[in-house]
């Protein structure tokens, strides 16, 4: 465990976005540079000012002054209070205050805004250390910041300083190289305001996410650690309640609706297959509600807007990949079973594949390629998986929730086949980190074309072997991909 942190400020501890792009809106105007994209004026956050009026708008000698005068106009009366703290850091500043750990503030903005700020967030106690810039352009360079927080931070500690038990936290290539070179360990927060690549290229010691990776970094106790005195009974049940809920909703609507088509369209009884498909669609929208609030006390939100923008990018990047992954696992997996007859195996499976394809090709489409997608993605992956995830290391979680989606799904067949793509879809939500994104569009795109396959009978009796062993040699290749990716990004913490 670390003992003596010391923290960046602007976004790192805070989110001063809003506060700073406008003030620099306002000293870029003064030269007659009008400039309305907020996200452009990002990398002012972090480094010295006059480096980045410099740097990105050619602003230099006297002119620098000025932008920096002007800057300050707007900041020290309106900027400086358009910022809000990051979820997570308040209680993480006093947890390692609790612990005995000395924390220190090492930052480029003013010393006299630095000590504003902390007092708004009520977390200017929780530092034994407190070190900005200069008004006047001293102490102006990240280096020479850390090296007066440090300096001050060893007289502090006295002789019990060690140098090996301090790091450097920021979300800037600044912090990280200061770091470096005063031969202290970094850990680069991804949640701030670091242009694409930036974090990687300057290798910190570690990287994390979020308030609650970055603990994990400087306590050396990983999440999940934490409840490991919790009886297994009472995880067990916090993990499966929410699914015992969506079952006793789908159990009142379904049979609720059940006896009250039965009395009002008694006509409707001639098709009870397709009676049973609309009442369970029915069923698993009126489950929606619930499931949102069981995802909402679950699921722990992006820290930033930036992480979230970042995972936008990369899944837009990627997406026509999921999408070739579902197809060739879905399809592969549903010829080998055309082809040894497996289906025969199980009445029951046979039953519900009976029901599922008796409905029109096109709410058949609605129902399992859109609705049901959406509805166990929700259950499975949003809020049982991540349950689990409070409790599990990662590599179980992902085989226990695939476990536990294939046994929902009752009948032998269908029970593999789901274990198999929740496998995939776990290992997709873990990477993506975002539902409404990779998950559900790989369980609808294999959801779809699967259906339309077998609706027209494309697998017939019995399938072509060659071309499912060939469609899951692909989808295997696919998952060794991710697996890389995903244990590349497990390494960066």
């Amino acid at each position: 465990m670390y003992q003596y942190i010391l923290f960046d400020l602007d976004g790192t501890l805070t989110d001063p976005k809003e506060g700073i792009t406008r003030s620099v809106q306002y000293a870029l105007e003064s030269f007659g540079i009008p400039e309305n994209n907020m996200d452009k004026l990002e990398p002012f956050i972090g480094p010295p000012l006059r480096d980045s009026f410099r740097e990105f708008y050619g602003i230099d000698g006297e002119d620098t002054e000025k932008a920096v005068v002007k800057f300050r106009e707007r900041f020290e009366k309106t900027g400086i209070k358009e910022n809000q703290i990051y979820p997570g850091i308040y209680d993480l500043l006093h947890e390692l205050k609790e612990k005995g750990c000395m924390l220190a503030i090492a930052s480029s903005k003013p010393q006299e805004f630095v000590h504003i700020v902390l007092k708004n967030f009520g977390i200017e106690d929780c530092f034994n250390v407190i070190v900005g810039s200069e008004k006047d352009g001293k102490r102006d360079t990240k280096i020479e910041v850390l090296e007066e927080a440090l300096s001050q931070l060893r007289k502090k500690a006295g002789r019990r300083y060690k140098e090996s038990k301090t790091l450097m936290v920021g979300d800037r290539k600044f912090d990280v190289e200061a770091a470096r070179e005063l031969g202290v360990d970094s850990v680069a927060v991804t949640y701030g305001y670091a242009p694409d690549g930036e974090l990687e290229a300057c290798n910190p010691t570690y990287t994390a996410d979020s308030a609650e990776q970055l603990r994990e970094v400087i306590t050396g106790e990983l999440s999940y650690q934490r409840y490991k005195d919790k009886r297994a009974f009472q995880k067990t049940c916090e993990v499966l309640l929410p699914l015992l809920v969506y079952w006793a909703v789908q159990l009142i609507v379904y049979n609720g609706l059940y006896v009250l088509t039965g009395r009002v369209f008694p006509e409707f009884f001639a098709g009870k297959q397709q009676l049973s498909v609309w009442l369970n669609a029915f069923a698993a929208i009126a489950s929606w509600p619930v499931l949102a609030k069981f995802y909402q006390s679950s699921r722990e939100g992006d820290t930033s807007h930036v992480i979230t923008r970042r995972k936008r990018k990369i899944f837009k990047r990627d997406a026509v990949l999921v999408i070739a992954y579902a197809v060739a696992l879905g399809m592969g997996l549903n010829i080998l079973v055309a082809h040894f007859r497996v289906a025969e195996l199980s009445e029951t499976y046979v039953k519900v594949a009976g029901n599922q394809y008796s409905v029109p090709l096109l709410v058949g489409l609605v129902i399992y390629g859109l609705l049901t997608p959406f509805t166990e993605e929700l259950l499975f992956r949003g809020i049982i998986y991540n349950r689990i995830r409070k409790y599990f290391p990662v590599h179980l979680t992902i085989v226990l929730s695939a476990l536990i989606f294939g046994c929902y799904h009752g009948n032998i067949i269908q029970m593999l086949y789901a274990m198999v793509m929740g496998l995939a879809l776990s290992l997709l939500y873990e990477y993506y980190d975002r539902l409404l994104t990779a998950p559900v569009l790989f369980h609808s795109s294999a959801n779809l074309v699967v259906y339309l396959m077998t609706k027209g009978n494309a697998f017939g009796e019995k399938g072509p072997v060659l071309y499912g062993t060939v469609l899951l040699a692909v989808a295997a290749g696919i998952s060794v991909w991710y697996i890389k990716c995903f244990q590349k990004k497990m390494k960066r913490r």
